[in-house]
């Protein structure tokens, strides 16, 4: 396919011949024509490609195509297999009518619609798991089942669920009824395999309810063997027979037979699947058949083997990136003739996100991940829910931030402040839930919202309003359709995809999962005639925790890296290869499967009629098939292999490179490359030059590098002049980054002048200001301190204030907790709780006022202070409590309703305190007023000020204090504050250090942080 990426345009494709591969062998043992044999040789010494000649003699030499059956272990190598059979057969005119290569499942399932009949569905591991889970769940809940006591509490658990499908499939592929099992669980003590066996009956009769049958792919295989089989061929090869199941075997071995020529081709040395049932035993002997062998002996691949060992995680996924970009634009190896090989898909993620940053585009195999789990689908599955079902606030926003919504976090905030406008009386969540599910045309909003925060509102409510549109009449496809087209994301995720790129991977994968959801959707509208709804699809894949096999109808392979697990490369083959991440304890896993269900115990039983309560060590036969494993990782390369660990033994956890790396490296007689990340230094420390310092040759990490080393003093003039001199080159050419006009640190700010001074200032926001004048000024522009915690301090502000009134005590908390409860839409276990530690600290509070109070008159409560300080500053605020003791001296109460309690020294220094004392000793008294004291008036004189702590968890509340303060520390004090009306004027800011960075929301922005230096530096 040829792609126009004019820029003018749309991207257009086009259909073009796919080139064949058509090459010529030759081999050192003549194709067999007649009998039974056996070929065999390590992984790359052409055992695959020996029985592709084989069958393309056989064509050639007249036989007849619809009687030549080529068996595979899977369906991605028949897939394979498939494409270069055609390619050498293309030119000989032969014509069948059904494919000649299968997977030994889909030939299984085609001999069981054969000679069965009716409607027979394939059902899939993560259905499956689903359907085990729910049943599962339903002996959880009614206490059916004949499970152990003791396993009861684990019934619902997705883990017991994965190791109980895991054990049914080791029994099933080995044709072990439900009365097999329970019989087998009584002889030897095993009530777990009695209860299993009682499952398995259970969930068989379950799935005999639906309307067609339903088989896993473990039960094809044994369904087929409880029959005869009618269809013979004459020609059977049969490919990767080393990974094939007992009962796939036992299969093999009944159309070999009766074939006049039986081709088992394999390699013990790659047996890698026995986690999956697989096991050796057929192709070591071809179960007893007569046989001839064939060894085509040593690897004909020769690649360059390379090992590198890392000092972390980031320098480990920087030299994938940067050997995979060097191998694309200095080696000129295509993207599509990479992969990077990891042990588990729990490490795909990681290297897949720094391949992706460097700008490489990567293919992740569909089967590794979870439906669910893609960003896109659970956009739209969210969508789907919210046309019938109720979302909370939190699932709102997220659909707004997702693919399905397109907005952004800044945008969105915009968008609740102007709906907090609009509608004052309600929370701006609440508003927003309230229009985007009603069907009624929305309102004027006036000048409230701009025209892009109202097309947000516009566009989420055409989505789902052309999903509802649908609901009444049309099928879920329907729905599912009306949602995705209304969401516009298909032509551009299709013009994304189509220009290539790192961008167009991430396309193509979106895609990929949405056409997968809509084939899913579609196979369950098919399974559920005339009880299928939105809501148990939702449900159906929602539920879903495991990878979906998919539809791949890809005509050409894409033109990126490939990552993918060591069991997902067995039989692929690339130009370069990365295996990373080949950690100890990691790689070699060691860890038994299935060990809740003795499931190894099970299999050695049937197998090799091993007692289960004669102790077997394991350990030794699973790191032999983990060698095996990674040594079919190394050999998928056939010009470059690199091998790459982290070795980070001074880290909280010890991480050190797999026994397997020195293995490697004594084969190959190589030693390993010690690595970095790069650094701007100009000093390397010392030993730095047995260490490669790692640079991603990427265009974002280059600009990043020479943006650090231009404000990096420490490199010297002449390097910061070469770092200007190739940035320069870089804007030139019109890469984007590399202007210094589009670097934060250095664009215009849109107004120099300064702001209004500020003439009034509450004691909490002096304490603020004298702590980190940038912190206080940006959290109060982006919101941070509004939170429901201060909502909840303000109740305990009122019940205070209420209290201090004369209002029962009783009545008064009951309002205030009602209040709480009524606007807490948390879970209700956690509202409860919350509300007791609630209750508990209001009662503190009061205790406090009864039991220490008595020696002080209260003079007010919640007063209102406006104070001149100096001229052109004003301290204005409001105490929670002013009360008079015996002597006539004021005391300031100060209520503080979260946990940290300070320690003594601390409250003696408090600022806000001492801001309070400073007011009331310029002051006078005038009702529940606090105002400047009148020329020729007595200002009030203060003893003292305490800080109260209910919420500490103690009997009686916790309190400091502070002593009054002299009217020479209170000038002091006077002089301090006068300059901070000018620290929030701008345009620049002030960042102090201290204890409050630890807790601060805005450090990621502070440029005295690590984390923060980016926003000066660039």
């Amino acid at each position: 396919m040829v792609v126009d990426n004019s820029p003018s345009a749309p991207p257009r494709a086009y259909l073009v011949p796919r080139r064949r591969r058509t090459e010529q062998r030759s081999w050192a043992h003549a194709i067999p024509t007649s009998g039974i044999w056996k070929v065999t040789g390590e992984a790359g010494s052409g055992v695959s490609s020996f029985l592709i000649d084989t069958v393309v003699q056989a064509v050639e030499s007249g036989a007849d195509p619809r009687g030549i059956l080529v068996i595979s272990s899977s369906k991605e190598s028949g897939a394979r297999l498939r494409v270069e059979l055609s390619d050498r057969l293309a030119a000989s005119g032969f014509v069948i009518d059904e494919p000649m290569v299968r997977s030994v499942h889909s030939l299984a399932f085609a001999l069981l619609r054969q000679r069965a009949g009716g409607d027979i569905r394939l059902i899939s591991g993560a259905e499956q798991d689903a359907a085990i889970r729910q049943l599962l769940q339903g002996h959880a809940e009614d206490g059916r089942g004949t499970w152990p006591e003791q396993l009861r509490p684990a019934l619902p658990m997705v883990g017991f669920a994965r190791q109980l499908r895991d054990f049914l499939l080791r029994a099933v592929e080995r044709q072990l009824t439900p009365d097999a099992l329970r019989n087998l669980g009584k002889v030897h003590n095993r009530p777990i395999w009695s209860a299993a066996g009682d499952f398995l009956d259970e969930y068989q009769q379950v799935m005999a309810l639906n309307p067609a049958r339903f088989v896993s792919a473990s039960e094809l295989v044994s369904s087929v063997l409880r029959g005869e089989i009618e269809q013979r061929w004459h020609t059977v090869v049969v490919d990767d027979a080393q990974h094939l199941a007992p009962a796939a075997g036992e299969l093999v071995r009944r159309l070999v037979e009766r074939a006049s020529l039986g081709v088992v081709g394999g390699d013990l040395g790659q047996s890698v699947f026995r986690f999956r049932g697989a096991s050796p035993r057929f192709f070591a002997n071809l179960a007893g058949l007569p046989h001839e062998v064939i060894d085509l002996g040593e690897s004909r691949r020769a690649p360059i083997a390379q090992a590198a060992v890392c000092d972390s995680a980031a320098a480990q996924n920087s030299l994938v990136a940067d050997t995979v970009r060097r191998a694309h634009l200095e080696g000129g190896v295509a993207y599509r003739e990479m992969a990077v090989i990891v042990r588990s898909a729990s490490s795909i993620e990681s290297v897949r996100r720094a391949l992706l940053h460097a700008g490489v585009p990567v293919m992740v195999n569909p089967t590794d991940v979870v439906l669910s789990e893609q960003r896109i689908v659970a956009a739209l599955i969210l969508g789907l829910r919210a046309l019938e079902g109720e979302l909370s606030s939190a699932e709102w926003r997220e659909l707004l931030l997702g693919p399905v919504g397109g907005t952004d976090p800044v945008t969105l905030r915009r968008l609740l402040r102007g709906l907090r406008r609009w509608e004052p009386g309600e929370r701006a969540e609440d508003t927003l839930r309230h229009l985007l599910r009603s069907t009624q045309p929305l309102p004027d909003f006036g000048v409230v919202l701009t025209e892009r925060e109202l097309s947000i509102l516009n566009h989420v409510r055409e989505v789902l309003d052309a999903g509802r549109a649908e609901l009444a009449h049309g099928s879920i496809e329907d729905v599912l359709w009306a949602v995705w087209n209304a969401t516009g994301l298909a032509n551009h995720l299709l013009i994304a995809a189509l220009r290539g790129g790192a961008t167009g991977s991430q396309a193509d994968r979106d895609l990929d999962s949405v056409m997968a959801l809509f084939d899913a959707a579609g196979d369950y509208v098919e399974r559920r005639v005339g009880g299928s709804d939105v809501a148990g699809f939702v449900a159906h894949i929602s539920e879903q925790v495991l990878p979906t096999g998919v539809r791949d109808r890809r005509t050409a392979t894409p033109d990126a890296v490939a990552v993918l697990t060591a069991h997902g490369a067995v039989r692929c083959e690339f130009h370069t290869v990365i295996v990373a991440g080949v950690q100890e304890m990691q790689w070699p896993s060691l860890a038994e499967t299935g060990t809740m269900f003795g499931q190894e115990e099970l299999v050695d039983l049937v197998d090799n009629d091993v007692d289960p309560a004669v102790p077997v060590s394991r350990k030794a036969e699973r790191l032999a098939e983990e060698k095996r494993l990674f040594d079919v990782a190394v050999s998928r390369a056939t010009h470059r292999v690199l091998v790459t660990a982290v070795d980070e033994p001074d880290g909280e956890e010890v991480i050190q490179p797999s026994r397997f790396v020195e293995d490697f490296c004594t084969t190959h007689d190589i030693a390993p490359a010690c690595v970095t990340t790069a650094s701007t230094s100009a000093s390397p420390a010392a030993g730095a030059e047995e260490v490669t310092a790692v640079r991603v040759l990427a265009r974002d990490d280059v600009i990043a590098e020479l943006r650090r080393a231009l404000n990096d003093s420490g490199i010297g003039e002449a390097g910061r002049r070469q770092a200007a001199r190739q940035l320069a080159r870089l804007a030139d050419a019109g890469v984007p980054g590399a202007d210094p006009e589009e670097w934060w640190t250095t664009t215009e700010a849109a107004s120099h002048e300064a702001l209004a001074v500020p003439e009034r200032l509450s004691p909490s926001r002096i304490e603020s200001l004298l702590a980190c004048p940038m912190r206080e000024v940006l959290q109060r522009m982006v919101g941070l301190d509004s939170s429901l915690h201060m909502v909840w301090g303000s109740m305990a502000h009122a019940y205070f204030e209420a209290v201090g009134r004369g209002v029962d005590e009783t009545f008064a908390r009951n309002a205030v907790l009602e209040a709480r409860r009524s606007v807490d839409d948390a879970p209700q276990w956690k509202v409860e709780r919350e509300i007791a530690e609630f209750e508990a600290m209001l009662q503190r509070a009061h205790r406090w006022l009864q039991t220490s109070r008595s020696a002080f008159e209260q003079v007010a409560v919640e007063a209102d202070i406006d104070v001149e300080i100096s001229p052109g500053l004003r301290v204005v605020g409001r105490a929670d409590r002013i009360e008079r003791d015996g002597s006539g001296a004021l005391h300031i109460v100060d209520l503080k309703t979260g946990s940290g309690v300070p320690s003594k020294d601390d409250a003696e220094a408090n600022p806000q305190l001492e801001a309070y004392q400073l007011a009331l000793s310029r002051g006078a008294i005038d009702g529940e007023t606090v105002r400047s004291a009148a020329p020729g008036e007595t200002p009030n004189t203060v003893g003292g000020a305490v800080l109260v702590y209910p919420k500490v968890d103690r009997d009686a509340a916790a309190t400091r204090e502070q002593t009054a303060k002299s009217e020479e520390r209170l000038a002091q004090f006077a002089e301090l504050i006068a300059p901070l009306p000018q620290r929030v004027t701008g345009p620049r800011l002030l960042a102090s250090t201290g204890a409050h960075c630890d807790r601060c929301a805005v450090r990621a922005l502070c440029p005295v942080q690590p984390e923060g230096q980016v926003v000066p530096r660039g």
